[in-house]
């Protein structure tokens, strides 16, 4: 077979996969339900023919493991179909788990749409991180797995109220999911009747059958005696009688059938810039795009910088080489630090009105993360632009930093970056590598958050639940010694456990609240320094990529900007670096009620400003229950500057570098000296002072190389003895 689509520049020509491929086979239905009626669409989903077997097998078996393909349906029809059979009786509820809240929000309000019996929030709602749309009368819930952890850990550890758990995209493997597998595990031996669910497009069915109903003659692991915090518990629903026969087992349910087949392409060799090559491959396919009926481009990209970039990129071309496509064409971003309201418009339609008066539906661009890999399912695409990049975090136990890091997708995710373009109709996947590299480079599957990040944050959540013995609780990999370690140390050195290794009473605090334990401490110390409102808008700050503007535009006029964007950043700019300078920018925002127009005027971001202000409000109303709010008010300068630094200190004690002779920042923690370097675009680079000590948030790995920090500030390096002494002796 011969290339049919012409050279990306210099990087070579697309080459299409081999015909053996299995992955260009086409599925049996083949029916374009885009605008059907809802009950129609639903009938013609690939899980509809299954409904029977589905509510046959949760009757007796359970643990159900359903292996669906991409867009087969399970995650809105399922919860539906349980709903409609009884399974929400007696005041009981279905929740179903997602790996990312856009998920949760997304399928709770196509469902309550399905159903038809209220608005969002009465029979089928969701409650996400900062965020909560349920009510008493919700039957179905959709929740992240953080939630249904937190609701165990602070109300209900038999999770009572649950008749069915569905957990789904099981095959993510986040730290959340794996401590909620082990949960529902040991939750079940207290409660037979609970049924747990669990689904995924691409999942090692048989090693999760295992996990939860061993084959005979399989041992499980050997369970600590020690009593948990559920044994104690009266269960009202639940029973210590050991699991009747068909309720210990589990079977295994596949669901055929993407609706449309998929053709896949490679490039001869490899992309010398994934980031043009992607712009580049999308305009294209707009220009031979020609028959009306073309659906849309779904672009995967590892990071949400990437994602701006190209945006930015792709409208620099169409105005400047094909300004004939700007009336045609849109560009939209979509990644997980995006609002929802701006996350949502990639379920819309766009479009213009014709010259007849007529609409005229726009091609959409979508540049997006693996956000839209398995948690959305992003409409009308018929066209799916594969980087094979995705960021991933990384705990580094020579340097004891938390790292995001770019890295080659794995071949699971390239196979669901590709079933993306088969909805709607016959697609095609541009894969930005080669085939050699898919199959000889490319790991199977992503390896799981707990082989490979910092565990302070599982551990705490375990501790929470009454596991004394972290070693004992079932999951489904066994951590590192290293992560392991350093996990229990941080928690040690930040006081949420004793020398014993059993939580305090701070670490239950820090527990409750919905963020790492290093900005739970520091919104603690907070209620001591007299400065939790501040300290909440920094916690809030660090939810969000920036709080400014990044700078567009042609090279023309380029000086006169960044003179102007100088100007606006100097007036919020404290010289000990970001932290204060994000109060500065909030105290403004509440003082003055800044609109959406005189933000941008002071080159502030509106979208991310609204953001922070939501989560700052949600963390103040939970610091309410473990002290008086205050904020610093008149304090001088000095006062209110040692106030703030000394709460992020209390958390971050641990990220700090001193200045060395050579003029240049290295950590200090342990008998590691590793080289920092302040990232440009911290205000601390540009309008700090060179301070001996600075304390920092966040690493990543600078485009030049090396580490580079984000979130920094100047502090005295006395405090560290003083709110940390048992880590700084």
């Amino acid at each position: 077979m011969k290339s049919t689509v012409a050279s990306n520049g210099n990087d070579g020509f697309w080459k299409p996969a081999d015909e053996a491929n299995d992955e260009t086979t086409g599925a049996t239905a083949v029916f374009n339900f885009s605008s059907a009626p809802l009950a129609q669409q639903r009938m013609l989903l690939p899980i509809h023919k299954h409904k029977r077997q589905i509510l046959y097998a949760l009757e007796n078996f359970g643990v159900v493991v359903i292996v669906g393909e991409t867009a087969c349906g399970k995650s809105t029809q399922i919860p539906h179909y349980l709903m409609s059979n009884g399974w929400c009786d007696n005041g009981f509820q279905i929740v179903c788990t997602q790996p990312r809240r856009i998920a949760a929000q997304t399928l709770a309000a196509r469902v309550a749409k399905e159903v038809g019996r209220g608005s969002l929030g009465a029979t089928v709602g969701y409650t996400v991180r900062f965020d909560d749309r349920t009510s008493e009368g919700s039957k179905i819930v959709y929740v992240t797995d953080g939630i249904l952890l937190r609701e165990a850990t602070l109300s209900d550890p038999l999770l009572s109220r649950y008749s069915v758990v569905m957990v789904d995209e099981a095959h993510e493997r986040n730290l959340n999911s794996d401590a909620l597998l082990g949960l529902l595990k040991k939750i079940r031996r207290k409660r037979p009747g609970l049924r747990i669910i669990i689904c995924s497009a691409t999942i090692d069915a048989e090693a999760f059958l295992d996990f939860f109903a061993p084959k005979a003659g399989k041992p499980e692991k050997v369970l600590s005696k020690r009593r948990r915090r559920w044994d104690n518990v009266d269960g009202g629903r639940a029973t210590t009688t050991s699991l009747p026969t068909k309720l210990n087992k589990g079977t295994i349910i596949s669901v055929d059938g993407r609706q449309h087949s998929v053709d896949i392409f490679y490039l001869d060799k490899p992309s010398s810039n994934y980031l043009r090559s992607t712009v580049e491959t999308a305009l294209h396919i707009c220009k031979i795009s020609s028959k009306k009926s073309d659906g849309d481009i779904l672009c995967f990209l590892p990071t949400g910088e990437d994602v701006d970039e190209a945006i930015r990129m792709a409208e620099e071309v169409v105005d400047s080489q094909e300004p004939h496509l700007a009336h045609d064409v849109v560009f939209l971003p979509l990644y997980s630090n995006l609002p929802f309201n701006l996350q949502a418009r990639v379920f819309r339609v766009n479009g213009r009105r014709g010259d007849g008066g007529n609409f005229v539906k726009k091609k959409r661009i979508i540049f997006s993360t693996n956000i839209a890999e398995t948690s959305v399912t992003v409409p009308g695409i018929t066209h799916v632009i594969d980087s094979g990049l995705v960021k991933l975090p990384y705990f580094d136990p020579e340097t004891g930093f938390d790292r995001l890091i770019v890295v080659p997708s794995s071949q699971a995710s390239a196979k669901q970056r590709a079933g993306r373009a088969g909805r709607i109709q016959a697609g095609q996947c541009y894969r930005l590598y080669t085939e050699s590299f898919f199959t000889d480079k490319m790991e199977i599957s992503t390896p799981p958050e707990i082989l490979r990040t910092n565990l302070s944050s599982f551990i705490l959540t375990l501790k929470a639940l009454g596991v004394d013995n972290i070693l004992g609780f079932d999951v489904m990999d066994l951590p590192g010694v290293d992560a392991l370690s350093h996990g229990l140390e941080s928690l040690y050195a930040l006081g949420a456990i004793d020398d014993d290794t059993n939580m305090t009473v701070l670490g239950m605090d820090m527990s409750s609240f919905p963020t790492e334990p290093r900005v739970s401490r520091m919104l603690l110390e907070s209620l001591r320094e007299e400065c939790s409102t501040e300290v909440a808008g920094i916690a809030g700050a660090l939810q969000v990529r920036s709080l400014f503007l990044t700078m567009r535009g042609s090279s023309a006029g380029r000086q006169q900007r960044q003179l102007d964007y100088d100007n606006a950043i100097s007036e919020f700019a404290d010289s000990s670096g970001d932290h204060v300078t994000y109060v500065n920018v909030l105290s403004e925002l509440d003082d003055r009620r800044l609109d959406r127009e005189e933000c941008t005027l002071k080159f502030l971001d509106y979208v991310a400003l609204k953001r922070v202000v939501e989560v700052r409000d949600q963390l103040l109303r939970h610091l309410k229950k473990f002290g008086r709010i205050r904020s610093l008010g008149m304090a001088t300068v000095e006062e209110r500057r040692e106030s703030i630094l000394k709460s992020l200190t209390s958390g971050f004690f641990f990220n700090v570098a001193k200045l060395h002779n050579d003029g240049k920042y290295y950590t200090i923690r342990g008998t590691n000296h590793i080289l920092v370097t302040p990232s440009s675009s911290s205000i601390f680079h540009t309008y700090g002072s060179h301070a001996e000590y600075i304390i920092f948030c966040e690493t990543h790995d600078g485009v030049r190389g090396g580490i580079e920090l984000r979130a920094v500030s100047a502090i005295d390096p006395r405090w560290l003895r003083e709110l940390a002494p048992h880590y700084w002796h």
